[in-house]
């Protein structure tokens, strides 16, 4: 065979073995831990929270949650219903919570990334009201 070509053989080996050998110190560079506790220290931070809309309006009405997490509201009424910004009627306190209308047993979800306290309403009953506190 070719010097040359053994040559580039040689080094193609070397650069594999080289890649493999770096691989290998970077997966265990940080060992995983299965311990309980440690599984239950790297729990998500951010969860979701379901908020239902029934004739009877939300329930919970009002929902604490951490920034990242979401709330979603499921429509469980019978009937069409919405999810809107305080204030009634203008809707423009918290704009990103205008959700419109959405059919019985369907959902919207939000995900909340700045602290606030996030007033709602449902706009085809103004008295269902709710309230989502987002802490950091």
């Amino acid at each position: 065979m070719n010097k040359k070509y053994l040559l580039g053989i040689g080094i193609v080996v070397i650069i594999v073995i080289a890649g493999f050998i770096a691989w290998e110190s970077v997966k265990y560079t940080h060992p995983v831990s299965t311990s309980k506790s440690s599984a239950h220290q790297r729990a998500p931070l951010h969860k979701e929270v379901t908020v239902t809309l029934s004739k009877n309006g939300f329930s919970p009405t009002q929902v604490t949650i951490k920034v990242g997490s979401a709330v979603r509201w499921k429509n469980i009424s019978g009937s069409q219903q919405t999810v809107n910004s305080d204030n009634y009627p203008t809707n423009q306190l918290h704009r990103e919570l205008n959700f419109g209308v959405f059919n019985n047993g369907s959902s919207v979800v939000y995900t909340f990334t700045k602290p606030g306290i996030y007033g709602y309403h449902n706009q085809l009953n103004h008295t269902q009201m709710g309230k989502v506190i987002v802490e950091k």
